[in-house]
């Protein structure tokens, strides 16, 4: 079995597709449907990484990147999102990655097959 995720994402069908695609690769999967509920499960539980949309009302994945670095900064942070982003500059941030929506090709590939099963 894979590794926990915690997947936050804000639109409800969006959230939907990727957590059944991860659960069926394998992957237990909770779900927030913002970054600050995605605090309040963290207070609670560990995870083995967190995949994140970077567009999000209140809370923000770059702003959640940044409250997670500074109380866990060593869990594994992928970002995600289908607006032009510069990659580089998420990775800058602390990220371990960041993917395109919609990430199912992206998490099938190789390289992050690695971040998302520790």
């Amino acid at each position: 079995m894979g590794g926990r995720i915690l997947l936050v994402e804000d639109r409800l069908q969006n959230r939907k597709n990727i957590a059944y695609f991860l659960r069926t690769e394998g992957y237990e999967v909770n779900e927030a449907s913002s970054g600050k509920e995605a605090i309040e499960i963290l207070e609670k539980d560990e995870f083995d990484l967190v995949l994140a949309d970077v567009v999000m009302p209140e809370l923000n994945g770059l702003s959640l990147l940044r409250h997670l670095r500074s109380i866990a900064p060593r869990i594994l942070v992928v970002l995600m999102s289908g607006h032009s982003l510069d990659p580089q500059q998420i990775l800058k941030e602390g990220a371990t990655d960041f993917i395109t929506k919609p990430p199912r090709a992206s998490l099938c590939s190789d390289g992050n097959r690695g971040t998302i099963n520790p």
